[in-house]
C-alpha cells in the first residue's frame, strides 16, 4: 500500500464537456435555489457560515443523472486503480450538490466530515469526497489541499480523495467570473 497521502488524490477527465457547459446554463436559471453554504461546528453544535462563503444547491437539472452515473464510474476506476481488493465497504454516495462561487466567494479550509448526510438510515462517516468541475471560465478559485498544494482542475475533471482530516482543502476566492462544480461523498 502506498504511504504517500498524495497518491490517494486522483483526477480523471471523464465528464463530457458539453454536458458540463449545459449544466452551467441550467444552473444559471436556478438562481433562487442557491443558498449560502454552511459548515457544522462540532464545538458549538450549530451550523455556521463564513464571510464570503460560496452558494450551494441541490437543483434537479436534466444532466444530474448523467453526473451521478459518471461518479459511479469514477469511484469504480478509483478503487480498481488503487487495487483495493481488501476495501469494499462503501455503500453508496450522496445526492449531487452544486457549488457556485461568484466573484469574491470562497470555501474555507476544512475536511469533509459531513454529518448532515447521515439521517438515521445511513450511518458512519464519509469515506471519499468527489468533486466534478463544470467550467473554467473564471479567475482565482484554485483548489488547494494541505494549505499549499494547488490541484489543477479543468472542465470535465472528476477528482476523488479520502474524506478525512489528512486531506484538508479549500477553494481560494474567485477574482473574476463564476466557478461551478458538483460534489458528492461516499459512505
Amino acid at each position: 500500500m502506498d504511504r504517500n497521502i498524495e497518491s490517494y488524490v486522483k483526477v480523471y477527465n471523464i465528464l463530457d464537456k458539453k454536458k458540463c457547459k449545459k449544466s452551467v446554463k441550467l444552473l444559471e436559471k436556478k438562481e433562487e435555489e442557491f443558498k449560502t453554504h454552511e459548515f457544522y461546528n462540532d464545538i458549538q453544535n450549530i451550523y455556521v457560515s463564513y464571510e464570503h462563503e460560496l452558494s450551494v444547491s441541490y437543483s434537479d437539472i436534466e444532466t444530474k443523472d448523467y453526473f451521478m452515473d459518471e461518479i459511479w464510474n469514477g469511484l469504480n476506476r478509483y478503487c480498481e486503480e488503487l487495487d483495493f481488493k481488501w476495501f469494499g465497504s462503501w455503500k453508496g454516495y450522496t445526492e449531487l450538490r452544486f457549488n457556485r462561487y461568484r466573484t469574491g466567494t470562497q470555501m474555507e479550509l476544512h475536511c469533509d466530515h459531513i454529518q448532515s448526510m447521515f439521517d438515521g438510515e445511513r450511518k458512519g462517516i464519509p469515506t471519499l469526497s468527489i468533486v466534478g468541475v463544470l467550467n473554467e471560465d473564471y479567475e482565482g478559485g484554485e483548489f488547494i489541499m494541505w494549505e499549499d498544494k494547488e490541484i489543477k482542475l479543468k472542465t470535465g475533471d472528476l477528482m476523488i480523495f479520502p474524506s478525512t482530516f489528512l486531506y484538508p482543502h479549500k477553494v481560494n476566492p474567485v477574482t473574476k467570473g463564476t466557478r461551478y462544480s458538483c460534489v458528492s461523498w461516499t459512505w
